[in-house]
Formats: structure tokens, C-alpha cells, sequence
């Protein structure tokens, strides 16, 4: 890979945490897609690109040649809140589309994002299928869960961040410190971040849904003690608590915004990933 000149795509994009993170290390996005219209309206908006639409459809040969595979997959099919059903649920199946464009272009690093549940669903075999999958396309893979709060971001939220290097790269003879992440840990609490006093230390993990639920309630994610008085949290607060900066604009209703919300992944995690590849550059 030529450090000067990265490329990457962004696939299941949302409003983009790859592409902002790696946008500040000057990479190129050639193509991102996603199915859902008001997300590609967000895309469009701070990134000046508008995404493709259902990656079952995009044949790989149309797309530009590219350094990167970036992917948060849908991660329902194996969330411990979804049905559990894996690969019977066709969001599940979604990552062999990831795979034909891995076997057509061959990029030297692909970087995966799902929930933590990923690891043991189905008894492990179904993190055994894709790891095989993989594998077998020549690709070395290192894989971990990491949670925001150790991070600077008092969030809860886990993910599972899987990234493969091509066998015959430079590249790969630094896979193992890829997801060496103990210079970036930092310990913040909400009461720092915001600047209120909150009673807790940590926020819940932002969800789509749940929102408004009393405040002791088990689907309660957005409601807070501050200064003894109940404070729920504003989309503004959402965004910065994903790792968004105050000038980056939401599209479509208030729902859909929420939702975006929700289902990004937090900043935090792209950028450590893209500062740990550049620096091996």
C-alpha cells in the first residue's frame, strides 16, 4: 500500500465512522453503500458521497480498486437483545456478500465491526465459518472486543472489531499490534465529558430503542440523575458520546436520527484502527 494514496470502502456504511475517522488521515473513500435512505442522506451530507443501496445488488467489478474493505455488518442476527438466529436470518448472511468483494479485489486489510455476542454464537461455529472464510481467501486475522469507556468515551458500549491482512503483504508481520490499543486507554467520566453532574459514571450503551423508558427501568438507556434532578439525554449529547463532533448533521426525521444514532459505530474505535494501520504503513 502506498501511504500517500489509501483507499478504502465502506460498507452497511451508516453515517460513516470509518469514513470520518480515516477521512482525517487523508484515505479515500471509493464507494460506501447502505439500504436505508435518510442514513445515505447523512452520508451525502458531511461527506460529500452518496452511498449505493442493497450490497446483495453491486457487483464487485464496478467498483475501483481499493486498499481497505471496511464493514459493520448487521449485527441482529447475532445480538444477545435479537433472536440468535445467525445465517437463518438473512441479515446473517450479509457477510458472504462482504466476502465476494474480498475475493475479487483482494485488499491488504479488511476490518469487520459486529456485537461482542458474534464470538460465541451458535456455540462459536458461527464466528468459526466466517474466521474459515476468511482464512481461506489468504488472509491472517486478529480479532477483540473493546468497550468506549476505557477509551475517553463514557459509554458502555462493547464491539467486536475483526481485522484480516493479506498473507503476502508487508502488512501482515504487524498484525498482532493492530488491535494493541493501551496507548490510546484514557478514564473519563460522563460528570467530566459534559461538564454536568451526573450521578452516574458511565452511560448505558446508546440503543435505537428504549428511549424515554422510566428512569428505573431496564430499558431505561438515556435517562440520568443530574444535579438530583432527571435529565435525559439530547441527540446532541448522543452524537459526542459516538465520537461526532458538534458540526456533523443528522438527515431524515427524528426517528431516523435516533436510529442513526444507535446504530453507528463510536468513532473512538475506526480512529484506533486507522492510527495503528498508518502507523505501519
Amino acid at each position: 500500500m502506498n501511504k500517500e494514496n489509501i483507499k478504502f470502502i465502506d460498507l452497511f456504511c451508516g453515517i460513516g465512522s470509518f469514513h470520518y475517522s480515516f477521512k482525517k488521515l487523508n484515505w479515500k473513500c471509493v464507494m460506501a453503500c447502505d439500504i436505508d435512505k435518510a442514513v445515505k442522506e447523512t452520508y451525502k451530507k458531511n461527506y460529500d458521497l452518496l452511498p449505493l443501496d442493497d450490497i446483495t445488488e453491486i457487483e464487485p467489478r464496478n467498483i475501483l480498486n481499493y486498499d481497505i474493505l471496511c464493514a459493520g455488518f448487521p449485527c441482529q442476527p447475532f445480538s444477545q437483545c435479537g433472536k440468535h438466529k445467525g445465517f437463518d436470518d438473512n441479515r446473517g448472511t450479509l457477510f458472504f456478500h462482504i466476502m465476494k468483494f474480498i475475493k475479487y479485489h483482494n485488499p491488504t486489510i479488511m476490518i469487520l465491526e459486529n456485537v461482542q455476542g458474534l464470538l460465541n454464537h451458535d456455540g462459536g461455529k458461527t464466528f468459526d465459518r466466517m474466521k474459515s472464510s476468511i482464512e481461506e481467501c489468504n488472509y491472517k486475522i486478529t480479532y477483540k472486543v473493546i468497550k468506549c469507556s476505557d477509551y475517553g468515551l463514557p459509554q458502555m458500549r462493547k464491539r467486536l472489531i475483526i481485522v484480516g491482512v493479506k498473507n503476502d503483504s508487508d502488512m501482515v508481520q504487524h498484525i498482532n499490534k493492530l488491535l494493541d490499543l493501551d496507548e490510546y486507554k484514557k478514564e473519563t467520566t460522563l460528570t467530566d465529558f459534559f461538564g454536568k453532574n451526573f450521578e452516574k459514571t458511565t452511560a448505558y450503551t446508546i440503543r435505537c430503542g428504549g428511549r424515554n423508558s422510566p428512569i428505573k427501568d431496564k430499558h431505561n438507556w438515556d435517562g440520568y440523575m443530574v444535579d438530583e434532578k432527571e435529565y435525559r439525554l439530547t441527540k446532541e449529547d448522543c452524537l459526542k458520546l459516538q465520537g461526532f463532533d458538534s458540526n456533523f448533521q443528522l438527515c431524515g426525521n427524528n426517528k431516523d436520527q435516533w436510529k442513526q444514532l444507535g446504530n453507528t459505530i463510536p468513532t473512538i474505535f475506526t480512529e484506533m484502527i486507522g492510527l495503528n494501520i498508518n502507523k505501519y504503513l
